[in-house]
Formats: C-alpha cells, structure tokens, sequence
C-alpha cells in the first residue's frame, strides 16, 4: 500500500489525505465500475478502499480496472462475509481519521460524502446519510414489501432503540472518526448486517449529524436480502433494545432457544395432554426435539462463520452439541419436574426449565460446538 504525507499540500488536501472512504461489496459485477466512475470526482485526494467479502464473479477486477481508469487512490481488501464484518476489517485496516462508508451498488449518490465529512470535520463523531431527513430523496423502484420492513423495524427503534438521535439507524451510508470507533471498539460485536445499528448500539455517547441522501433504485448487481440477512437484522435490533447489555450472539443464541422451546412445549404437549404419557415420560423425547432443531438453526444462524457443513462434521456437532448440553438439559428436566410436581401448570414448568438450561447451554456450546478456533476470525457468527 502506498503511503501518502498528509502533512503536504494545501489545508484541504491535507484534509482530504486523513479521510478515506470505503465501499463494501459482494457480488456487484455491472454496478461497481459506474459507482466508482460516480465516486472520482468526490474522492479526489481520498483513498477508496474496496472491501470484497470473495465476490465470486467479476466484482474485484472490475473495480480495480474502473479505480484506474478513473484516477482513484484505490485498495482491494480481502474481507469476510457479512456486511457488518467486511466494514469493520476494512475499519480496522485502513488508518485514516476520519472513514465513510458508501455500498457498492450504487444505491446511495456519492455527492453526499463532502457532507459527511464536513460533519466529522466540525466536530461530529458520526455523520450519517439519512433517507428521512428533510430534503432526501428515495427512488420509486425501491421494493414496496422492503420500504414497509424498513418503516416497522424504524418505529420499533424509535420507540425501544438506542439510536443518540438518529432518524435512520438502519442507513448504510455514513462517516465516522476514527477517535469515536476506539472508544467504542471494545464493546461492539460483529455480526450483523447493519454495522451502523451496532455500533449506535455499543456507543454510550455520541456527536451526530445527519444530511439527506438521494437513495436510488438497484440498476445492476444482486440484492444481498435473503432469510439469514433477515435474522441477523432482527438479532441487531433485539441487541439494540437491550441497549448491549448481554452478549450479542446470547441474544441470537437466545432467540433460537425461544423457537426451540415451542418445539419443547408442542412435543410434551402432544405426547403428555394428547396421547396421555407421563409427565417425566413425556419429557426427555421432547427435550430431544428441541435440542435438535437448536442445534441446526444454530449453526446455521448463530454461529455462521463457525458453522459444521458437511453430512460428517454436522453429525459429530449434533453429538458433541447433545453431550455439551447434558448439564443443561439435566437442569432443564429438574426444574420443570419438580415445578410440575409442584403443582405448577404443565407449559409454565416447561418454560422454567428452559431458562434455567439456557445459560450453561450457550456457555457450553460457544466454548465446545463452535469454538474459537472455527472459521475466520472475523466472520460473522450470527
């Protein structure tokens, strides 16, 4: 990488050398050569950082083609999957003060990025492209089915988030000062899909700024929305709710074990109230149930980066899971019992046992199925 001497030049060229943008993509073949084009004229003096989590088609000669036919101070960095993910590495990378973050697709016009830094530059740790602030504009061919999500979870932010401000949390354009990311480091956790959301989530305090964005309709690569994205929003919402006050992946971890307890709770109901089983009877094959449908939405929602793949390594993470959780299964099975046999009401004494069991589950099962050693050491677990 070729350094620069940000102490040369005219003040803002000075300026523009401590500032970097980067442009995450994945899969943005057709898109990434005409934003890039866009962006020139408003990266002029900046480095752009590509930051491709292993595009499997043409994306990164693309990019590297358009950043030298157009002039651009341009870096290629290997990525991670996961949105949140590749912008963290590319955060971590790069060591300019003052970062913006802009997709690759196209979707948001570069012209808002002297804003941006013009914010940070007067003294504001964020800065962010906001598609409701006055004088935004958001394109017609925007999905009608996506606008509506983005107005829910919006809502539900506005009324339970942790968002310093922010009208639109979920934005994927914005800037922010290298000071404000190490203050906040230590607390965030990667893993989801807005990495804005999470870092407003770890952040205890903030200067903001908004500025209004043009947010144009997708004219070539692919959308990234699929049901994975979907469930990592949800958890960073969740997260967000919960103000960062347990682990991130707990919540994942702990939203999964809520469907595992339906699961729990519709078993035991069909083999105990419908067929007449005992309680104590009833119980271990329902346990069974649970424990395998959170093993499989686990590990292919919670832990992702870490995930088994493969009929072999599943099979051996299935057992494994089963023997971690024994201590919690077994004081899953005691606590319900004995609330039953205390006259509790049958679903009530499955739903103690369960949050009994749940901790030492998720300790277990972080430490044993899925460790640390599993995957890249930056990926995305939920």
């Amino acid at each position: 990488m070729a350094q620069r001497r940000p102490g040369q030049g005219t003040p803002e060229e000075r300026a523009r050398a401590s500032e970097a943008v980067l442009v995450p993509v994945f899969r943005e073949q057709g898109a990434i050569g005409p934003f890039l084009a866009e962006l020139a004229p408003y990266a002029k003096g900046r480095r752009v950082y590509v930051l491709d989590s292993d595009s499997p088609d043409r994306t990164v000669p693309e990019a590297r083609r358009a950043g030298a036919r157009n002039g651009l101070d341009l870096v290629v960095l290997a990525c991670p999957r996961g949105l949140a993910a590749a912008i963290r590495h590319g955060v971590e990378q790069s060591t300019e003060a003052r970062l913006a973050v802009i997709d690759g697709d196209g979707q948001h016009s570069p012209a808002v990025l002297d804003g941006l830094f013009g914010a940070l530059a007067a003294g504001c740790d964020l800065a962010v492209g906001s598609r409701l602030a006055a004088g935004a504009t958001v394109a017609q061919g925007w999905p009608k089915h996506r606008q509506l999500v983005t107005r829910v979870l919006l809502l539900a932010l506005r009324f339970g988030g942790r968002c310093h401000g922010v009208t639109d949390p979920l934005a994927g354009c914005f800037a922010l000062r290298r000071a404000a990311w190490r203050r906040v480091r230590p607390r965030f956790e990667t893993g989801g899909f807005k990495f804005l959301l999470d870092f407003l989530t770890a952040s205890p305090r903030l200067r903001v700024a908004e500025t209004p964005i043009a947010f144009r309709a997708r004219e070539a690569g692919a959308s990234k929305v699929a049901f994975r994205v979907s469930w990592e929003l949800l958890v960073s919402l969740a997260w967000n709710v919960l103000r960062g006050r347990v682990p991130r992946r707990f919540v994942g971890f702990g939203t999964v074990g809520a469907l595992g307890t339906l699961v729990d709770a519709s078993v035991t109901g069909i083999l105990h109230a419908m067929l007449g089983l005992p309680f104590w009877l009833a119980r271990p094959g329902s346990l069974l149930a649970g424990m395998t449908h959170n093993y499989t939405l686990n590990n292919a929602l919670t832990f992702f980066g870490r995930r088994r793949r493969g009929v072999g390594p599943f099979a051996r993470g299935w057992l494994l899971y089963g023997g971690t959780q024994a201590v919690g299964s077994l004081a899953n099975y005691t606590v319900s019992v004995t609330l039953q046999w205390a006259g509790l009401w049958w679903l009530a004494a499955v739903l103690g046992g369960t949050a009994a069991g749940m901790t030492l589950n998720y300790l277990s099962a972080s430490k044993f199925v899925w460790g640390q050693g599993r995957g890249h050491p930056n990926a995305p677990d939920c």
